[in-house]
């Protein structure tokens, strides 16, 4: 029974989580701080998926700079390869889809698809999972896992941009934080 409540918590820090993510990304400084106070003091944000967004924060100190880091890229100009006048395009739309959270061996892992587009219309979706343990009801480790393949989004061009601006674009937006 105890197991039940302490999954119960567990799935709704998880919620909360993807929550505040959407404020940050909304640049809301105070999502830094909510998201922060969910984390152990030792614990360790890890992502995992294929380079170059990959990288490993830990403690407390280190996850805030990654949170603090993420709210001040809220529009952030973004220089593409295709562009021809080689101007900047700002950062617009990331948005991300919780499908399903699910336990698995004692972690919650929670599947979604991220949509990552600039203030023109262009952009992509991707997929990925959250696997997060806990510890005393606080976030110990999270594994952010992102595919390395760009899929088309209904809302999103796709066409024209390359491996490298699809590349700047996935590190601009941090579509896994």
């Amino acid at each position: 029974m105890a197991e039940e409540r302490g999954n119960a918590h567990n799935e709704g820090v998880v919620t909360e989580y993807f929550h505040q993510v959407r404020e940050l990304r909304a640049g809301k400084e105070s999502a830094v701080g909510k998201l922060t106070e969910m984390w152990d003091p030792d614990g360790v944000f890890e992502f995992a998926g294929a380079p170059p967004v990959t990288g490993t924060f830990k403690g407390r100190m280190a996850i805030q700079t990654l949170y603090q880091n993420r709210v001040k890229a809220v529009g952030m100009p973004i220089r593409l390869e295709d562009t021809a006048a080689k101007q900047e395009i700002a950062l617009g739309t990331v948005d991300t889809d919780v499908h399903k959270v699910r336990t698995v061996d004692e972690k919650l892992v929670a599947g979604w698809t991220t949509k990552i587009g600039t203030k023109d219309g262009r952009g992509f979706q991707v997929s990925g999972s959250h696997t997060f343990t806990f510890k005393a009801g606080r976030i110990s480790t999270l594994k952010v896992v992102m595919s390395p393949k760009a899929d088309k989004n209904a809302d999103l061009k796709l066409e024209n941009l390359t491996v490298t601006d699809i590349g700047r674009l996935a590190l601009a937006a941090w579509p896994v934080v």
